[in-house]
Parts: C-alpha cells; structure tokens; sequence
C-alpha cells in the first residue's frame, strides 16, 4: 500500500477529480440535519453512511464463514467435553472404592459430595489452565493466517483477539465434563442398589437392551428430520446424532464382540481369547465402553467435519473452474486483490487484442463491489458472447434456459439467494438496484453467493455499461482459434500488451488454480479444525487404553502365577486393544458420514456457499484406520511393559 496526497494520487492513477468517498464532520447536535441535507444532495447516487460503516458490511461478508467455523467449533467442543467425560470414567472402579471407603469410615454423603466436587476442581482446573495455554500457543503458532480472500475488499489487519467468553465457555465446559464424571458412583452407592443390580433376571435385562435401542433409534429419526426440514438447526441435530451414537455403542460392541468370539474359536489362540473374557468382564466393562467411545467420538467428529469440509471445497472448485472456463485467456490489471477482476480500466487494447492471428474473439468482461445495504456484493457482468453467464450449477431456484435467455435481453438480473431473502425478493419481481445510476431490474432467478459471502449479482453488459455510467471493462476475455495452443495465444497477447503495460494475461487454468488457492486460504481454519479433532481423538484414546492396561498390571501378574507367558499376554492385549479401538472407530465413522451430510447441508443453507453433497467413504475409511493404527502404535509399549510384570499373588 502507498499513502500519498490526493491530488498526487489521482495524477498517478490517470483519475483527476475523481474520489471514493468524502468524509463529512457535523457540529455537535446537528448531525441528523446534517445527515438529511447529505442525503438530499447524494439524490440516490451516492450512499450516505457512518464513517465507520466498513465495519458494517465486514462483520456481513465475514459472517457466512463465522456460522461455518462456529458449527464446527460446536462440534468440537461436544467432542472435546466427551473426550473429558469419557477419562473420567476411566476412574470409576477406582471413585467407588473410595466412596465405600469413606461411608464405611463414618462420611456424610455431604462430605463426600465436597470431597469429589474438590477434586473435580483440582481435575478439571489443572486440566483447563493447559489446556488453555496450549489454545494459546496454538492460535499464535499454527492458526495465524487471516481471511486473505477478504482483503480484496476490506483491509483486514492481523490483530489477534482472545475474548474472556471465548476462556470462560473452555474452562466451564472442562470443569463440567470433570464434575459429572466425578459424581457418577455416587447414584449407585447412595441407592445401594450394586445387589440389585446384580440380582436383575435376563428377561428385565432384554427389556433394558429394548428400551436403549428404541432410544438411540429415536435420536436417529430426530436427526433425520433436521436434516430433511430444519439444516440450520445442525448443531442439535449433531447433539442428537452423537447421543445416538452413546447409547447404542454398547450394544453394537458388544455384538461386534460376539462375533469375534466365534472367529477366534477356528484358531484356538489363548490369546485372543483372553482378549474376549477381559472385553466381557464386568470390571472392565465401563472402562472399555468409555475408550470405545472416545474412539468413536473421536472420529465421528472428524469424518463429520473434514467431509463437509471436503463438500464445500469441492463446491468452489467447481465454481471458479466455470467462471474461469468462459475464455481462454484473461487479460486484467495485475495484483492478487484483483482475483475477482474488479479493477476497470480504459478500453484502448480491444481493437488490437482482436487483430491478432491466434484471437478469434475479444469479451469485455466487468465487475465490480457494490454496496447493497448492508452487503458489499460482488456485481458482474460476462461479456454478451458468453455462452454460459450464469454458472448452471450455481442456479438455485428458476430455469437456467430462461433465466440465460432473459439475462441477454437486458432488463433483468440473477440474484444470490441471500441477497434475495434479505430485501424479499422473488423470481419475476422488480428492484432498484443502488448503482452509480441506480436502475431498476428484474429477478431471473436465484444462484449461490458465487463464493462471496456477502453474495452476488449477475448483469447483462448494457445494463451494467448503463447502470455504472461508464464502459470501461475490467478484463478481457479472449477466445482462441483452433489449433492455437494456449501458450501461443499467451505469447502474442503479451507481445501485443508490450512489456511495460499494467495488464497481465492468464490462461484459464491459471486463473482456476489462484482462485481455488484463495477458496482454501478462506477454509484452512476448517481444515485445521478437523486435523485437531483427529490429533485429539488418537492421543486421548492411546492415553486411556494406556492408563486402563498398566493398572491392569496385578491382574497381570496373577495371570503369569497361572503359567501364561508375557508374549501371550502382550498378543492379549494388542487383540483387545485393536477390538476395542477398531470397533469404536468404525461406529464412529458410519455415524460421521451422516453427520458430513447432516453439516453439508446446514453449510448450504445458513452461508450460501456452493456445496456438494456426498458422502465421504474415503474420508471415513481412512480417519478410523489411522486413528485405530496410531492409536494401536502407541499402545503397544505400555502393553508390552505391562506384559513382563513379575509374576505374584
């Protein structure tokens, strides 16, 4: 950027008493009057705003990805609150013994309840201040890049803001997670209800298996009907998906389990089944629900959101790859913040471009931002010889023959969606568009945002020459003979430019791949997120199988006294760890595919953004292998260690 006096800038620039905007003070208490006599002399030409209004339609045009990033980050946040909850039910057994420990020393239940609340807080506090410090290092080392696709438009800066709500919602959540977990043995042993429990008949059991598959079966269908009716209420929907999840992961490992059990009578491995009896044990069974679990949340929360992720990418890819392909070389002002072609310039080149041997035909392209209320829109208008204005797979609502027919005519105009629903607009009706010469068009039909959050309109060329005042261009698309390579017809436009023009020309794949770097600039906080859920998962999981296997270790050493051999037992527990991990991953990645679908569309409707629903097989494969694999990896030398325990009594 070069700051310079005005009159020296517009002698720079070729734009001699032309300005962008004019900056008015009002005396004290006479603002309305002055604002009122401002508005009279702009007669609808010109807008009058509040001197800050930029941080008006930056905080619109931020918005769609903040919504996105926010469902993502919700998401998160559940999954990391169930990564909490789930270790803590690691100590169970362990906060049982203790509460028996201290009712049979004379404990109130209200001394106990304080005790446990007071090592919730030591817990979760200890627990909450790293994890706050490590946020910290994280946003400052690996989350710095800033939404460059904006600062086309708006100067964004490189503050980084930490608010208190943003600390407070972490700390409460872990703190939370800590006080369930840690007051959980309290309802069994305050009911005395272990004998009962114990004494339950198989019919009362079957009922129980009823009750929690009919349960889970529900969450499902609530999920689904957000998904078919509601999108935007994704974050419940995602709720009710993983509670689904929660509820019927016991049943579903314990079927997986049976399964297994009859495979490995085939081999008759002492090892294998060793891993089954300690899956079936009564001791181990929350434990290992609660690792299966974290496993299964874990990748849910990846699948989920890397495949929406991977839907909207692949919905700006094909954006740009159809807005580029209308010609075969782009010839605009250089610079990257003009990606979108918004820099008009005088068209003194057309003629020559044209003679050229390898041209066949010059298109005045232009484009520009406009503001629309409260909305800095991208307008655009495809030269008249463009054989697709509209991108067909952009079209949202109307006929793309029709709309395409009407938009050569003049007089009419495509709209993206959310621009349509914030001034209720439909197909057929008029509007007054506030351009330079405002002009009054109709709706063709209604597309995406065309990758621009705040969203887009498509213009006819004449009513865009008509409603701008002005026919400057601001690109060239040019059409190449046949038999003419790309890199010839490059070569003569760039010799016909001569080497000290402004203009620089691009190919169409060029172009496609800078805009399709600046989508993905726009989405790597999606991307990061998702590669931190997968991190997350697989550490918390290797920790806890860890943690379970080396207190196991007296079991262990009882186990050698009765003559098995470390190596079986190390073999044990690689059985039951990839079991247990495995099952928990793949749960979790059938469950994630149908939160990717559930999040897709919830991305499609609350930002606007080009979406492509599919489902993420792929994705969901390889999240569970590497999760489990890795997971599995780390677990081996605890297990081996544990393994070679001396043998005792």
């Amino acid at each position: 950027m070069a700051v310079a006096p005005l009159s020296y800038a517009q002698k720079l620039t070729g734009m001699r008493g032309l300005l962008t905007r004019v900056y008015v003070r009002a005396l004290p208490g006479r603002e309305p009057e002055v604002r009122a006599g401002l508005e009279r002399l702009a007669a609808d030409r010109l807008n009058v705003e509040p001197a800050n209004f930029d941080v008006t339609l930056f905080g619109v045009a931020v918005a769609p990805a903040d919504q996105g990033e926010d469902l993502f980050s919700w998401i998160s946040a559940l999954v990391g609150f169930l990564f909490a909850f789930n270790v803590m039910l690691l100590t169970l057994p362990l906060r049982q013994g203790l509460i028996s420990g201290l009712r049979a020393n004379g404990a109130t239940r209200l001394d106990i309840v304080k005790a446990l609340l007071f090592d919730a807080l030591v817990l979760g506090g200890l627990a909450a201040l790293v994890g706050l410090a490590l946020g910290d290092l994280l946003s400052i080392v690996v989350f710095r890049s800033n939404p460059g696709y904006l600062s086309f438009t708006f100067p964004v800066g490189s503050q980084r803001i930490v608010t208190w709500q943003s600390i407070a919602i972490a700390a409460g959540v872990g703190l939370l997670a800590a006080c369930i977990g840690v007051l959980i043995p309290l309802g069994a042993i305050f009911a005395q209800a272990t004998r009962a429990a114990r004494s339950r008949s198989h019919p009362i059991r079957r009922w129980w298996k009823l009750a929690v598959l009919i349960g889970g079966l529900c969450c499902i269908a609530l999920t689904t009907i957000i998904l078919l009716a509601a999108p935007r209420l994704a974050v419940l929907g995602s709720v009710s998906l993983v509670v689904a999840l929660l509820v019927l992961l016991p049943l579903l490992l314990e079927m997986i389990v049976a399964v297994f059990d009859r495979m490995q009578t085939h081999f008759g491995s002492a090892a294998t089944r060793i891993a089954v009896i300690e899956l079936r044990s009564s001791k181990t069974r929350v434990r290992s629900i609660a690792i299966a679990a974290t496993g299964a949340i874990a990748v849910f929360g990846s699948v989920a959101i890397q495949g929406a992720h991977a839907n909207l990418q692949n919905g700006l890819d094909r954006l740009v790859h159809q807005l580029s392909a209308s010609a075969d070389l782009w010839v605009t002002p250089s610079g990257t913040e003009n990606l979108l072609a918004t820099t008009p310039f005088p068209n003194t080149m057309a003629s020559t471009l044209a003679r050229l041997p390898g041209v066949r035909a010059v298109g005045l392209y232009r484009a520009s931002f406009l503001d629309y209320g409260d909305r800095r829109i991208w307008v655009l208008a495809p030269p008249s010889s463009a054989t697709n204005p509209i991108p067909p797979s952009q079209l949202v609502s109307g006929s793309l023959t029709l709309a395409t027919a009407r938009l050569r005519i003049g007089g009419w105009a495509v709209v993206s969606q959310a621009i349509a629903n914030q001034n209720h607009l439909h197909i057929g009706q008029r509007f007054t568009l506030p351009s330079p010469y405002p002009t009054t068009l109709r709706v063709a039909a209604l597309t995406t945002n065309l990758g621009w959050p705040p969203g887009a309109i498509i213009l006819n060329s004449g009513d865009y020459v008509r409603a701008w005042g002005s026919a400057d261009p601001s690109a060239y698309n040019l059409t190449l003979r046949g038999g003419v390579s790309i890199q010839q017809g490059r070569r003569e436009v760039q010799q016909a430019l001569g080497a000290g023009s402004a203009l620089v020309v691009q190919s169409a794949q060029q172009r496609d791949a800078l805009q399709q770097a600046a989508s993905r600039q726009g989405l790597g906080r999606l991307t990061q997120i998702s590669l931190l859920v997968l991190i997350a998962g697989a550490l918390a999981m290797s920790v806890a199988m860890g943690t379970m296997i080396w207190q196991r270790r007296p079991r262990l050493a009882r186990m050698k006294v009765q003559g098995f051999q470390h190596g079986v037992l190390w073999r044990a527990l690689i059985f039951e760890s990839s079991l247990l991990l495995g099952t928990g991953c793949l749960i979790g990645a059938v469950f994630g595919i149908y939160g990717q679908l559930l999040i897709s569309h919830a991305l499609a409707s609350v930002t606007g953004f080009p979406v492509v629903i599919s489902v993420g097989a792929l994705i969901a494969i390889l999240s569970s292998v590497l999760v489990s694999a890795v997971a599995v990896a780390i677990v081996a030398l605890p297990g081996y260690r544990a393994a070679r325990v001396a043998p005792y009594v």
